[in-house]
């Protein structure tokens, strides 16, 4: 089922874990708000029956281990799960042959499969996290060049991605090639939003080892094959769900589509005011009525009525389809915007487009699909409309995709639009 989250304040609890002899001890400390770290460190030689030396400070703890192991130290602020789980991680990664592996998503500990630091390492970071309504939570902890993604789902903190520069690995943010369906309904205030038609619907790809990505808009008219029949790709939405026009635009364009964010015009306008508006260079002074489209050619910032009317008018040359790349340039301003900001800015980000989306995705999957953008070139992110012609259908019209589309489709399997030759 589609679920709306909005972020809540969460606490901090001090915690203290304590393992056997032979493993790595944990102090959450005073809970004054001191910093607190963890440090594993290589093995000394000892006689027989004797214990390994541990050496406790106010904020540190060490420990020594067998080797291979390095010694790996992570400082944070304050004491409590959050700050316990990201030590944990450090720690296995510093001797993950003694250290039993921390809970992480299964993708990663493969990517981290055979890792080994090549020499001791002592990080300070800090993190930002924010408590959802359906109270799962989401963290981003820096430390240094290091990034760690972490979920709670309700079973406790889980490092759902990492950027381990460190160690000097590329990201792993879940699969490197990403598809996700954007809609936005054209429900009027007092409508339930997330159920009307398709007014804004594009396909939004990323390939983070590229640094590309696409941003692919189809024409709303698109005459589709739906389970319940032959319709507009825009009446898909109202006429059945959401899932179901991601399952069809699976059908159209063979791509493994993840889910959907969905918005309509009310929370569109709030989200963009509260985001700060968009930047967008307006190709061409418009004066329409109809979308309440009253602009001034060139770059400047639109704030959510100014946003929504650009992504409206349909009053100019190309119709629909100049409109479908116009929006496309809304989403491409948010891109920039958002790489404007600092990755811990990312959970707080989270939280306001919870607050005027609905998603079937995953808390994990909407994280690493966040992060993912702050790995992308805004210059190698195309913005598109698959082409196609007018034509009628009774008396209906409508837009008859053209073969062409196909050859995007297969270009788009990496993620990535081909440049022209």
């Amino acid at each position: 089922m589609p679920k709306r989250t909005i972020a809540i304040a969460g606490g901090i609890a001090a915690t203290l874990i304590t393992a056997s002899v032979g493993t790595l001890l944990l102090f959450g400390g005073s809970g004054d708000g001191t910093a607190t770290s963890i440090t594993a460190a290589a093995t000394t030689t000892q006689a027989p029956g004797t214990t390994a030396a541990l050496t406790t400070t106010s904020s540190t703890t060490t420990t020594t281990i067998p080797d291979p192991g390095r010694v790996v130290t992570l400082t944070l602020p304050g004491t409590g799960t959050l700050q316990t789980a990201a030590m944990a991680f450090y720690a296995w990664l510093g001797d993950p042959d003694t250290f039993e592996r921390p809970p992480m998503a299964e993708g990663l500990a493969a990517f981290l499969e055979g890792v080994r630091f090549e020499e001791d390492l002592d990080l300070t970071g800090e993190f930002a996290r924010e408590a959802l309504a359906d109270e799962s939570r989401v963290a981003v902890v820096t430390a240094g060049d290091d990034v760690l993604l972490i979920v709670d789902e309700g079973t406790g903190w889980v490092v759902v991605g990492a950027k381990l520069s460190s160690l000097g690995l590329e990201p792993w943010y879940g699969p490197t090639v990403r598809f996700i369906m954007i809609i936005g309904t054209d429900a009027r205030p007092g409508y339930i939003e997330r159920v009307f038609r398709g007014d804004s619907l594009h396909l939004l790809t990323s390939n983070i080892a590229e640094g590309a990505g696409a941003i692919i808009g189809f024409p709303r008219d698109a005459w589709v094959q739906a389970p319940y029949g032959r319709d507009k790709l825009t009446h898909v939405n109202a006429t059945a769900d959401s899932e179901t026009l991601v399952q069809v635009v699976r059908d159209i364009t063979g791509l493994p589509v993840e889910g959907y964010l969905v918005t309509g015009f009310q929370s569109f306008r709030r989200m963009i005011d509260a985001f700060g508006g968009v930047v967008v260079n307006v190709p061409f002074a418009m004066n329409d009525p109809k979308s309440s489209a009253f602009l001034v050619a060139g770059e400047q910032i639109l704030w959510g009525q100014n946003a929504l009317a650009f992504s409206r008018n349909r009053s100019i040359n190309g119709g629909d389809f100049t409109r479908s790349f116009h929006q496309g340039m809304v989403i491409t301003g948010g891109l920039n915007a958002v790489q404007t900001r600092s990755l811990l800015d990312l959970p707080g980000l989270l939280k306001l487009l919870s607050a005027y989306t609905w998603t079937d995705l995953s808390t994990a999957d909407l994280l690493t699909l966040a992060a993912g953008t702050y790995e992308l070139d805004p210059e190698k992110v195309v913005n598109l409309v698959l082409p196609g012609r007018v034509g009628t259908v009774g008396e209906a019209s409508v837009v008859f995709l053209e073969p062409e589309a196909e050859d995007i489709y297969r270009d788009l399997e990496d993620g990535v639009v081909a440049p022209d030759e």
